[in-house]
This record gives structure tokens, C-alpha cells and sequence, in this order.
């Protein structure tokens, strides 16, 4: 009996809109304070959310007034639509890399230089299977192409921010602390919520709380990681990709002084709190 993830957009007897989730919480990828900030705003509004709770397609009937789903021990839900996210395959079949000695039944394997075992092929993106997101494919096709032309590159996914656009939006970079800790690595952390807001009503950038969390070496004081949950998170972490990339101090980059309020202020309003 195969299971599946599954959304569902409809109500529960208290007319309430219900999410599945087969994981102990959402976002179960991410750091649990990425699904704090998820849960809270899902609840804020109303969302009942089914957690540690697997549904297999018999549970599923359809009939005159939409979607029945039915799980035993749990309140059946009634929806409109349900949607089943099955997961994603490479589509690298009928290129004829089998006669090349590459094997491709499942994800390619590649380098860190983006090449397949066979000298002069390369692969990027979800075909390779490291990082299904487009940021990630972008970033190995840089990788690629400057392999290709002669320059030194090569392709390392802490260097890659990574968002999903959930509400609020969740981005990433860098190294975890869950990560960190299990490397040994000597670190410290500060996280911060704010509002995006000034004195002044012109210059709201987000009345909705942005949360920030970032882990930086202990000896070396450069930023590690940088978690971001708000409408600004993409901007937050590329900002903070830079600062990893280039191996800024965080007693340099937090002595920047940069207009406010602005998301990249919040970062560097974070980092103060690592004196």
C-alpha cells in the first residue's frame, strides 16, 4: 500500500481548512524554528494541521460534494481538491548514456566540477538529484561553464541559498547548527525577531515579524549559516550568501551601516548581537 504526501484544501466538521502531514511537523527539511514560524502562521489562521499522519489512496473517495478523506483515530476531512506530491525522477532516459558507461537509472552522478564519469560530459540540475531547486541548477551551470572555459570553480551547496515560498517564505545558507554541531565545528548563534516598520508610515517595508537566526565560527568569526522566515527571506539570505562567499568577519560586515528599515538591515541588527 503506497503512502503519499498530501495537501489538502478543504474542511474539517469545524469547517476549518486541514494540512496532512506524515512528519512529526511542516517543513520537516528545514530547522525546527523554520517550522515554528510556519505552524504558528498556519494556525494564526485557521489551518488544522494532521501531523505524523500517512494517508494511502483507499482512504480517498470521491463522490457529489468533493473529497472524502477518511484516517482512522483522526477526524475525516472533507475537501474540494486534493493534492498528491509523488516526488520527482531524472529525465535523462533515451539520451543513450547507458552506451557512454554512465548509469542512468536514477540521478547522475557528477564532481564537484559538475562532470559525469565520462571525460567531456557534464550535468546540472534536478538531473544530478543534489538539489532540486532552481537556485542550486543555476549555480552548477556557473560551475559548469567556467570548468568548461578553464577556470577554477567547483560547486558546493553550502554556498547556495535555498528558499521555498511558503507563508511565510523560509531561506537558507550555509550550515546548520544541527550540521555544525555534528562536525564539531566551534560556533555561536544569535536570532532575532523584527518588524520592518519605522516612526514613519511611508516607510513600512513588512508589518508582518521577520525572523533571523545565524551561526557564525567561533575562531574565525565568519558567518556560518543564516535563517530567514518572512516576505523578505530571499533577499536576507542572498545577502548573506555573499557574506559567506567572500569570508567577511562578522565584526566587519555588522559595522556596515545600511538604510532602514531594509531586510538587509535586519540581518546586520542580528549580527550586532554577537559581540
Amino acid at each position: 500500500m503506497r503512502k503519499y504526501q498530501l495537501a489538502v484544501i478543504g474542511s474539517d466538521s469545524a469547517g476549518r481548512e486541514a494540512l496532512f502531514e506524515r512528519e512529526s511537523r511542516v517543513v520537516s527539511g528545514w530547522e525546527t524554528e523554520a517550522a515554528e514560524r510556519v505552524t504558528e502562521t498556519l494556525q494564526t489562521r485557521g489551518v488544522a494541521l494532521r501531523l505524523n499522519c500517512e494517508v494511502s489512496l483507499d482512504q480517498i473517495a470521491t463522490g457529489e460534494n468533493g473529497v472524502h478523506i477518511s484516517v482512522p483515530g483522526r477526524e475525516s476531512v472533507h475537501a474540494d481538491l486534493v493534492l498528491l506530491a509523488t516526488g520527482r525522477r531524472p529525465n535523462s532516459s533515451g539520451l543513450g548514456l547507458q552506451d557512454l558507461g554512465i548509469d542512468d537509472t536514477s540521478f547522475l552522478s557528477v564532481d564537484t566540477h559538475m562532470r559525469l564519469s565520462r571525460g567531456g560530459l557534464y550535468a546540472v540540475g534536478d538531473v544530478n538529484g543534489i538539489s532540486l531547486l532552481d537556485s542550486t541548477a543555476f549555480a552548477q551551470a556557473n560551475v559548469a561553464i567556467r570548468h568548461i572555459m578553464g577556470h577554477s570553480a567547483r560547486f558546493d551547496y553550502r554556498w547556495v541559498p535555498r528558499c521555498i515560498h511558503t507563508d511565510p517564505c523560509v531561506a537558507a545558507v550555509g550550515w546548520t547548527e544541527e550540521e555544525a554541531k555534528a562536525e564539531g565545528i566551534e560556533y555561536l548563534t544569535a536570532s532575532n525577531t523584527i518588524f520592518l516598520v519605522s516612526d514613519n508610515p511611508r516607510s513600512i517595508i513588512d508589518p508582518e515579524p521577520t525572523f533571523l537566526k545565524v551561526i557564525i565560527d567561533s575562531k574565525s568569526r565568519c558567518l556560518l549559516g543564516c535563517l530567514v522566515a518572512g516576505d523578505h527571506a530571499p533577499a536576507i539570505a542572498n545577502t548573506a550568501t555573499i557574506a559567506i562567499r567572500l569570508g567577511i568577519s562578522v565584526d566587519h560586515l555588522r559595522e556596515f551601516g545600511l538604510t532602514q528599515p531594509s531586510a538587509t538591515e535586519a540581518l546586520m541588527s542580528t549580527l550586532r548581537k554577537l559581540y
